[in-house]
């Protein structure tokens, strides 16, 4: 997660609290058709195995800048984690997050840091330029990776990461993690229901004014698609299926910027993008993103959060309230309740920061997990192609794909 400089997310506090995905059922819905979903989701919860009692993954965070600080709590409040090591680039930021979370073993590099004290699941919380050369080289020590988004800045890099996964015998795991929240798979239910009669369109956005402790945001491997676009990539590829082909267009709003690290940097990464994806079969969709957005805009409490998601089908809508990466709840219409009414107000206690946990429960459990390594290739792909749309001007095809439906219909 590269765009928070806390645990503090759009004017609201994340709670970090243990209650997993996985045990929680669509509530709060209005709609006659909501308690069947209520039902499946509790019957999918009742199906999932449990943690072995008494066992624990073995956990080392690369990179404690601010990310971190969500994490490591996330990861030390985890029952079946346990913190062993963490490394930084800076070696005193590192001695202060092992004071902090009271980890046993601080390094300054990857290699030290592998060969030192043994760990399973390497959890990598570094800057987007750095999550391609540690994670290759903690694959190739055969440690399960989890990364924070994007696993790497090219997708030639990504497949060999997912190959030398698979030739070391160990999983890896890459962020976001929009499609654990109960909203995305109350959306996706209804969806696969029909509930929105033929969905043919869907659009999300997410922007703010740009982060300014980082030079890396700015320079060629960051920008706003990679750092927050991604996120409703994510989620409208996994509620619509693979992307076939993209048109996208990006734009640099200031020559220069001005950030903690190095000063007055020249911008070389997009802060405006506009994607069209076409996921076959008559469906589009569309994301905004970008870091030249005012983001303090709010609607009246009683009334809703902000829509970030929209889906629109012949026979109904669905708007989801809130961020993808910390959603409220989901407006839905229909035919039969033509006014906008809020379902699944389910909360979701990890959000965004929960993925590492998640990855060492589905290494405990054998769980395949609904977080895939061929999802998040896909994504990337997509992203590249967004790119190289606005260097050729023209469409670009997608060869990737993945699993799909994610929530699999009953």
């Amino acid at each position: 997660m590269d765009e928070s400089l806390s645990i503090e997310r759009g004017g609201e506090r994340i709670d970090l609290g243990r209650r997993r995905f996985l045990n929680s059922a669509v509530t709060g819905a209005a709609l006659a058709w909501a308690p069947a979903m209520m039902a499946a989701a509790q019957e999918q919860a009742a199906a999932a195995p449990d943690v072995p009692a008494g066992k624990k993954i073995k956990v080392g965070l690369i990179g404690c800048g601010s990310v971190s600080g969500s994490y490591l709590p996330n990861l030390r409040d985890t029952p079946w984690v346990e913190l062993v090591s963490v490394c930084d680039r800076i070696p005193d930021r590192a001695r202060r997050r092992a004071a902090e979370f009271n980890v046993p073993h601080a390094f300054p590099d990857v290699d030290a840091m592998l060969a030192g004290p043994p760990f399973d699941l390497l959890v990598n919380t570094t800057s987007m330029p750095s999550h391609y050369p540690v994670n290759k080289r903690a694959l190739q020590a055969k440690r399960h990776v989890w990364s924070e988004k994007p696993m790497a800045l090219d997708v030639a890099e990504a497949r060999e990461l997912l190959a030398l996964a698979a030739a070391n015998g160990v999983r890896l795991w890459a962020a976001p993690t929009c499609v654990l929240s109960p909203q995305f798979r109350f959306m996706a239910d209804a969806i696969a229901a029909g509930k929105l009669g033929r969905v043919t369109a869907a659009h999300g956005t997410y922007g703010h004014n740009g982060p300014s402790w980082s030079a890396w945001f700015y320079e060629k491997g960051g920008g706003s698609l990679y750092d927050l676009g991604v996120y409703n990539v994510t989620t409208l590829s996994g509620l619509l299926g693979p992307v076939r082909a993209v048109v996208g267009m990006t734009a640099v709003l200031n020559k220069t910027r001005k950030v903690d690290d190095k000063g007055e940097i020249a911008v070389e990464a997009d802060e405006n993008t506009m994607l069209i994806m076409d996921h076959g079969n008559g469906v589009l969709s569309h994301v905004q993103t970008g870091f030249g957005y005012f983001d303090g805009e709010t609607a009246p409490a009683r009334e809703r959060k902000l829509y970030t998601i929209d889906l629109v089908g012949t026979e109904g809508a669905m708007h989801l309230q809130g961020w993808d990466w910390g959603p409220a709840a989901v407006d839905v219409a229909t035919p039969q309740r033509t006014t906008l009414t809020p379902a699944c107000r389910e909360p979701w206690p990890d959000g965004w920061q929960g993925g590492a946990r998640y990855a060492a429960r589905c290494l405990l459990t054998g769980e395949r997990g609904l977080i895939t390594p061929e999802h998040g290739l896909h994504v990337l792909d997509v992203m590249n192609a967004c790119h190289e749309s606005q260097r050729t001007g023209r469409r670009v095809a997608v060869e990737t794909t993945f699993d799909w439906p994610i929530i699999k219909p009953k």
